[in-house]
């Protein structure tokens, strides 16, 4: 039995299939969020909950069959929205999803606490989201660690970790943890779509295909070939991938330009909840 997705070669098969490495892994995050906001001050609010569990829902859903599956040895497409769902989209709802109550007692624990001011750093984090962004999408790493359970884990949790890090700077606790004010984070947010410009191109404008993985893999769709699965792949790495920061964008805008005129901004999650600066 495979516990995780990975690249087997075998002809894809609409049949559902069993990945318990995921379910555990997913549960795992659900009790671990658990513990975490018992031992805090206040209990998490009904949205908060709701967040998280978005969270997780999106999380299972990048990693699991069919998605899962389909991204970590036959599309290079699919692969590419396994990277957008745990980077780009689910982040945001986990961090959603803690009360800060939580996060601030976490600060109290000297090593944990100092990751989670290291990470609120703009630099620190656009910096690891960038060098896994670009780590991950070499040919020969991905050919090298799809093909192992072990290996496609370890790229599904570097795309998790990375996209942790490039949402924490705007969304951690204010002042307590990030003292980024709203012009600062708009420019930050602007300059993390800037780094995913090399590898798309890269996928988009090849003349051959580049990962040996997708390229050799049997077909899903005899319509589809994996030069043109790689060009679609690489659209969708800046098309649709930079969507959830232009959305963040336009939230973190709209909220500044009100407070600077007077008016209150409406009660928001997030930055979007987490600090008023």
């Amino acid at each position: 039995m495979n516990w995780w997705c990975a690249a087997t070669g075998e002809a894809w098969s609409w049949g559902w299939k069993a990945y318990p490495g995921v379910w555990l892994f997913i549960a795992a995050l659900g009790y671990g969020w658990y513990r975490s906001v018992q031992r805090g001050p206040a209990p998490p609010s009904r949205a908060q909950r709701a967040w998280f569990a978005v969270g997780l829902f999106l999380l299972w859903l990048a990693l699991d069959w069919p998605i899962g599956a389909l991204g970590a040895g036959y599309l290079a497409s699919v692969h590419t929205v396994s990277y957008i769902l745990l980077s780009l989209v689910a982040p945001p709802c986990l961090i959603l999803g803690v009360p800060t109550g939580a996060v601030l007692s976490a600060l109290d624990r000297p090593l944990l606490g100092k990751l989670i001011r290291l990470a609120a750093r703009p630099a620190f984090s656009l910096a690891v989201f960038t060098a896994i962004l670009c780590l991950t999408h070499v040919p020969s790493i991905v050919d090298g660690l799809m093909g192992s359970q072990v290996g496609a884990f370890l790229v599904d949790i570097a795309w998790l970790g990375a996209g942790l890090c490039l949402w924490w700077p705007v969304m951690a606790p204010q002042p307590e943890v990030s003292t980024l004010r709203r012009p600062l984070k708009m420019a930050y947010l602007f300059a993390s779509t800037l780094p995913a410009i090399v590898p798309s191109a890269f996928l988009t404008f090849a003349e051959y295909p580049l990962y040996a993985t997708y390229e050799l893999a049997p077909r899903v769709f005899s319509i589809l070939t994996a030069q043109e699965d790689q060009k679609v792949a690489g659209l969708l790495m800046k098309v649709v991938g930079d969507l959830p920061v232009w959305f963040a964008f336009g939230v973190i805008f709209f909220r500044w330009s009100r407070s600077s005129q007077g008016t209150p901004p409406p009660v928001h999650p997030g930055e979007m909840r987490r600090g008023t600066a």
